[in-house]
């Protein structure tokens, strides 16, 4: 199990530990006959996965709280980032925006990725990276293009029927706790009978987006608005509209890389 633990994992510091002095694990998964079993603090009873991908793939869902709660003043949000030179620009996207695609898509032309779908929240507003390889939905979009097809065959990783990890090569994604400063947050809005177009956003609406894709758990309700309110003022804002992820990115790249 550590070792497809450890296949999605990028720039992890881990190793085995042995004896009575070590403490209980705040996460524990155990192979069973019915599949793989995952226990944790944070569950009301045990989650059974039959692929050992997958059962590693929820596993992140209690990592991201442990991180949390080792270190309180992290901010967490369901979001991707990638870094365009001079900082993050936040993809905080609900689910089945097409922000795993987009990333891939710019990971392809060059673009440093941070974050594929949660990103740490420093008490000094940088983006700090999990260190989780970009994940996609199986099956992979048929229209993509020849370049990003290449582009993923080169890189494929540990898969199951549900995911597909990717190993991006040396320089294409952030180290675990590598930060940046955020300097753009963008709403994706994916509509393949939409014109593509990318309009100012206003704070109030990143900042509700923000708050929506917020789950950090220890940080005060009022604290959180205030450090995403400061960080949704000092970014640049915009709202995406597009058709899909290939001419999403060209744009993009186009408008950031001026």
């Amino acid at each position: 199990m550590a070792n497809a633990i450890g296949s999605i994992l990028h720039g992890w510091s881990y190793h085995k530990v042995k004896g009575s002095r070590v403490p209980p694990p705040a996460i524990t998964i155990s192979k069973t006959r019915q599949g793989y079993s995952r226990k944790s603090e944070w569950l009301p009873k045990p989650m059974v996965f039959p692929n050992i991908i997958n059962a590693a793939c929820d596993f992140l869902v209690d990592a991201f709280k442990c991180v949390v709660a080792d270190d309180p003043s992290l901010l967490c949000l369901h979001t991707a980032a990638v870094d365009f030179g001079d900082g993050l620009y936040l993809f905080p996207s609900t689910y089945n925006a097409g922000k795993s695609i987009l990333t891939t898509h710019l990971a392809s032309l060059g673009v440093k990725v941070f974050a594929d779908d949660v990103l740490y929240i420093t008490n000094e507003n940088l983006g700090m990276s999990p260190g989780i390889r970009p994940r996609l939905r199986q099956p992979l979009p048929e229209d993509a293009g020849d370049s990003f097809d290449t582009f993923i065959a080169d890189r494929r990783g540990p898969e199951s029927r549900r995911f597909l990890y990717l190993k991006l090569h040396p320089g294409e994604m952030a180290d675990y706790r590598e930060t940046a400063p955020i300097k753009g947050i963008i709403e994706l809005h994916r509509d393949p009978e939409a014109s593509l177009e990318m309009l100012p956003a206003s704070t109030g609406d990143i900042l509700k987006r923000t708050l929506l894709q917020n789950f950090s758990g220890p940080i005060s309700a009022l604290e959180t608005l205030d450090r995403l309110h400061g960080i949704s003022e000092a970014a640049q804002r915009f709202t995406l509209r597009y058709p899909d992820g290939a001419s999403a990115a060209r744009h993009l790249i186009e408008y950031f890389k001026k």
